[in-house]
């Protein structure tokens, strides 16, 4: 259809949001969920929705737990983080190369903690070699210690007799210290260390299950932290007072005040939403002409870009920031390798916070991630800006090109801006022009004043001779909503309104943080975070309000 310019699905496949399920405890919203063509507004029906009872960890789960748990944060040579080397997350039963992988890093990382003399006493502080019955007993406490933390809950007894098995009946002997990496190994290959299960029948209601004190905790940990209980939660679990309402929100608020363990769980989300995660979306795909634009570093770049926008998305949170502050906070954070595009100077690599001209600068789309990965080489891109505007944040889907439309050239011609060059380009077909001219291409022409690479332009420097930027445009913003928008403040102010995206937004909380695709019962917890957002509510209120919906501490009873 439109043809070096990019497609009308270019901001991500056909407007999916990635996998169509979510495999770990917090997750992927899937395509079948909030954002883009994707998008379901379900019916809210009242109710707990059946789920798995075994959520497998997410990958980047499995680096927070072995960091908190054992101290671990890199292993192999060259160093990598743990997830760099697992298995990809996928939805479904578990898949023999995820398993051996499983097994292969968990080995791995069993033997860096016994050599490690900080690692290895946050697994065992006693001597396993001792002599008579000194070194069982170090070795049945230690799985008793090191298991109530990795599995979530007190060991049974069966389980630890199984677990000093490994260290029994083989000849030669092992030694201490041979049979205490075994056992830990055992453990970071273990079903109840990789999953989170839900299991408990012991308070049964209704048609559901009263979750127990210490699933309930194992929830609020992975949903806020992405990790293990800390030891706070832990004697809530062990105390049994993790039961009702009330108990479940004075631990949350907690919890969520714990920046340095939120902010991860807050920046992954973020990530997800505007779908960095999404291997279909152009973010981060491509390089810029560094002679046409020397400000860009091929090098190093990216990487601070990607920085800045954690950084954004977090103190828009944590600064009690609402829905629409993601739209128009002028907050940024600058270093040598983006500073520049902010017509700023700075020389270190350590990111500082600034605030940038708020109608110059609303958001984080006018941040130098956004809109140097939504750009071409060497100039601007209108087309996937504007079908990422239109499909993730409006929430209208173009849908795919026409049944018999073509890629086709760009006709010749001199032109001196990219929006010419667009218009041309989508011009020729009357196929391309019902989607591009009047849903598309619009949000990406208001965009204009940002060249490829996020550096302020009233002229394109792309071409030669380069001619104004024109960023008017009528915007179809859905349901018959269409304005006339004159720059990017008045498009961001536009966005943060509209209804929709609220309920994108709030779907893909719900989804993400209860780690299943969007469904009716949830859809109830979703139009209640809507509502909220709708009227100012700050975004860190969403977090706790996650936990006091009844499927949050219940599940369904099986047939």
């Amino acid at each position: 259809m439109a043809g070096s310019t990019g497609t009308g699905n270019g901001a991500g496949g056909s407007g999916n949001t990635g996998n169509t399920g979510v495999s770990g405890a917090t997750g992927n919203a899937g395509s079948t969920g909030a954002g883009g063509s994707g998008y379901v507004q379900q019916p809210c029906t009242p109710g707990v929705p059946a789920t798995t009872q075994m959520r497998r960890i997410q990958n980047w789960q499995y680096d927070a737990v072995v960091r908190d748990l054992l101290g671990v944060t890199t292993v192999g040579t060259p160093a990598k983080a743990p997830s760099a080397l697992l298995y990809a997350d996928f939805d479904g039963p578990m898949v023999p190369d995820a398993w051996r992988i499983y097994n292969d890093v968990g080995s791995q990382i069993a033997k860096a903690v016994m050599a490690n003399a900080t690692q290895k006493a946050k697994f065992i502080t006693c001597d396993p070699a001792a002599a008579g019955t000194a070194g069982q007993t170090c070795l049945t406490n230690t799985i008793k210690t090191f298991g109530r933390l990795a599995f979530r809950r007190p060991l049974t007894d069966a389980e630890v007799t199984r677990f000093m098995a490994i260290t029994m009946g083989t000849t030669p002997a092992p030694t201490g210290a041979e049979s205490a990496e075994a056992i830990l190994y055992a453990f970071l290959v273990s079903p109840s260390f990789l999953t989170i299960p839900e299991l408990s029948t012991a308070t049964p209601s209704g048609s559901n299950f009263q979750l127990s004190s210490y699933e309930v905790a194992a929830r609020l940990s992975f949903m806020l932290w992405g990790s293990i209980p800390d030891a706070a939660l832990n004697t809530e679990a062990d105390n049994n007072r993790l039961s009702t309402k009330e108990q479940i929100l004075a631990q949350a608020n907690r919890m969520i005040m714990v920046r340095d363990k939120t902010t991860p769980l807050v920046q992954f989300f973020h990530r997800q939403w505007v779908q960095m995660n999404n291997g279909n979306a152009h973010w981060w795909n491509g390089d810029h002409d560094s002679t046409k634009y020397p400000i860009y570093n091929t090098t190093t770049s990216k990487t601070s870009y990607a920085q800045e926008l954690d950084n954004f998305f977090a103190e828009v949170v944590f600064t009690n920031g609402g829905y629409k502050d993601l739209f128009l906070s002028p907050v940024a954070f600058i270093n040598k390798d983006n500073a520049g595009i902010y017509g700023m100077t700075n020389t270190g690599t350590t990111m500082t916070k600034v605030n940038l001209d708020p109608v110059q600068r609303p958001g984080f789309m006018t941040r130098a991630g956004f809109l140097a990965s939504y750009s071409h080489y060497d100039m601007t891109a209108p087309i996937l800006r504007g079908a990422f505007i239109t499909i993730f944040m409006i929430g209208v889907d173009p849908g795919p090109p026409l049944a018999g439309a073509t890629m086709i050239p760009v006709p010749p011609g001199t032109y001196a801006t990219q929006r010419e060059r667009t218009d041309a380009l989508v011009n020729q077909s009357s196929s391309c022009m019902g989607c591009h001219t009047n849903v598309i291409n619009p949000p990406g022409y208001v965009m204009e004043n940002y060249d490829p690479v996020g550096a302020w332009q009233t002229t394109d420097k792309s071409f030669n001779p380069a001619g104004t930027i024109n960023p008017v445009a009528t915007v179809n913003f859905g349901d018959g909503n269409k304005k006339e928008i004159h720059n990017s403040q008045e498009l961001m102010t536009e966005l943060a309104g509209i209804q929709k995206g609220r309920d994108m937004y709030s779907q893909n909380w719900v989804s993400f943080a209860y780690g299943r695709n969007p469904n009716p019962n949830d859809q109830c917890v979703a139009n209640d975070i809507a509502t909220k957002l709708g009227t100012g509510g700050p975004i860190l209120n969403v977090l706790a309000d996650l936990t006091q919906a009844d499927s949050f501490r219940m599940r369904v009873r099986a047939p």
